[in-house]
């Protein structure tokens, strides 16, 4: 139950990395934090940080529903905390239904709508006059043929939605680079088994060092609150993974390109921007904005003492906004990804070795994914899950060895 005179911050997505960095940017804040999860055994959801964790009803949208208010009943109105695409949306189409039993900022429904979506995204984008990359979005074989016979290559293809059936098809890629539309036909799957939607676009020129982000905080008002500029080192998969390695950095024009983008979209509330500097042209083109929800390494806003989630659970409280302390270096890494990221990009020669040796060396702060001091269990237990996967798969291939079938020998004589 709640632990008296604290309130109480129910996160949806608590089975992520990104639940369990919204717990960590408010260890020390006096809340009860409490975690709806997908799968309540996942890694993240064994931190101590946690006052309880509860199953947060499946796909259904009426179950997820039903369990935010039970949950938010047993509690006595949470600040509630999205962490996932889908949990944004759900949140923004039923506002007027939650309102009366949690509290959160987030953009009107339209606005999610917008960002949210890849393909009003981009006709928005393009119509008021931001930087994107060629960008298709697909439906079906014919639609998709055509896509690829139009896009400039390198391209790059993603799904939509990143369904179950592409988690089994592509456990490992959430995005494929392609040099031409033969590509596709090398994949091992078929695209449209995987996902029913998919976006083909072309591939801005650069390694993993060249993309750039701006984490914001921006009031009930739209006004901008706080800000962190960072940049992501390396990435796993190399080239068209998650952050690896991520630095604090400044950059004045992304900043810029940032607030006059969620100006005009009418954002509220925390969210980010995602660009890539094109070393062709030296351009900023946008890859992809997130809304109303932090991100996977939104925590380097927090090591570098801009805390974005403190803002964002007092807006959401009504309570007056602390002055944000200017920001100083920080990293954020991803420790069960970050040597097979390294060793990749050194291998390929995308490695900007400058850049990260001056970004550890330089950093007053650091945060990681999994693991924090006092907090180590959630690394402990995602290590095992790791071994435990590897060793059932060297299992699984020795089995297929001992069956594969024997050749015939030759007779033996009596």
């Amino acid at each position: 139950m709640p632990q008296p005179d604290r309130a109480v911050v129910l996160v949806v997505g608590a089975e992520s990395p990104t639940g369990l960095g919204v717990a960590r940017a408010l260890r020390d804040e006096g809340l009860t934090l409490v975690g709806l999860a997908a799968d309540v055994t996942a890694s993240p959801c064994r931190s101590a940080l946690w006052h309880e964790i509860v199953h947060d009803g499946g796909d259904d949208a009426q179950a997820r529903i039903a369990a935010i208010r039970a949950t938010a009943t047993r509690y006595g109105r949470p600040v509630l905390v999205p962490v996932r695409d889908d949990v944004v949306e759900l949140v923004a189409a039923h506002a007027d239904e939650l309102r009366t039993v949690v509290d959160f900022v987030l953009p009107p429904a339209d606005v999610v709508t917008t960002l949210l979506d890849k393909t009003a995204f981009h006709s928005w984008a393009v119509d008021h006059g931001f930087p994107v990359p060629h960008t298709e979005i697909v439906a079906d074989q014919a639609a998709l043929d055509a896509a690829l016979a139009r896009v400039p290559y390198p391209a790059v293809v993603k799904p939509f939605e990143r369904t179950p059936e592409w988690q089994a098809a592509s456990p490992r890629h959430k995005a494929y680079r392609l040099q031409s539309a033969a590509d596709v036909d090398r994949l091992g799957f078929r695209l449209l088994d995987a996902a029913p939607r998919f976006v083909v676009q072309q591939w801005i020129p650069g390694t993993d060092a060249d993309v750039w982000f701006c984490l914001v905080y921006r009031d009930r008002t739209g006004r901008e609150v706080a800000s962190q500029v960072g940049r992501k080192l390396v990435q796993w998969p190399v080239g068209t993974g998650s952050t690896a390695l991520a630095a604090t950095a400044a950059d004045d024009d992304l900043h810029t390109l940032t607030r006059d983008l969620l100006d005009a979209a009418g954002h509220i509330g925390i969210g980010s921007l995602e660009v890539k500097r094109s070393t062709a042209d030296g351009k900023l083109y946008i890859t992809e904005p997130t809304v109303g929800r932090p991100n996977l390494q939104s925590n380097i806003a927090t090591a570098a003492g801009v805390n974005l989630t403190v803002l964002q659970v007092r807006d959401a409280l009504g309570l007056p906004l602390p002055t944000v302390p200017a920001p100083r270096p920080a990293v954020w890494i991803h420790e069960t990804t970050i040597l097979r990221a390294l060793a990749v990009a050194a291998a390929r020669r995308a490695l900007d070795v400058r850049a990260l040796v001056g970004a550890l060396r330089g950093a007053k702060g650091r945060m990681a994914a999994f693991s924090a001091p006092a907090d180590r269990t959630p690394l402990t237990a995602e290590l095992r899950r790791l071994g435990g996967k590897a060793a059932g798969a060297v299992q699984r291939k020795a089995r297929r060895g001992q069956a594969a079938p024997m050749t015939a020998s030759a007779p033996v004589k009596s």
